[in-house]
């Protein structure tokens, strides 16, 4: 889902659980990434009643279209990772936000990195 927000009254329960970071142009997940993966899915599967949502973002470079896109692909992959790992796919909100949601202005690679991710947040179900 492009952009997809969680209502305002919702967002207060949403706790940021980390992030997880990609390569440039590439949705796999990097070998170093793979514990945060793991993380989450054994969070949910000690938390049953706990959600999860997962929003994909994008570096500046490239078009618009583009880095939608490929925020979603990385979104999927995630996504995909979890449900592999057991987590149902109804326990999992996606968001695929492109470069609309920067966390670095600087045109520099650590910046870049810092905007190549998957944003994992998780709320109690309560």
């Amino acid at each position: 889902m492009a952009g997809a927000e969680r209502p305002a009254a919702e967002a207060s329960r949403w706790t940021k659980f980390n992030d997880i970071l990609f390569d440039f142009d590439k949705s796999d997940i990097r070998a170093n990434e793979t514990s945060k993966v793991a993380a989450v899915a054994a969070y949910l599967k000690q938390n049953p009643s706990a959600q999860v949502a997962i929003d994909g973002h994008a570096d500046p470079r490239g078009t618009d279209p583009y880095n939608q896109a490929l925020s979603q692909r990385r979104v999927t992959t995630i996504r995909d990772a979890l449900v592999k790992a057991g987590v149902p796919g109804d326990k999992i909100q996606t968001g695929a936000f492109g470069e609309e949601r920067l966390k670095c202005s600087e045109s520099t690679e650590p910046c870049w990195q810092l905007d190549r991710r998957v944003e994992v947040l998780i709320s109690s179900g309560k």
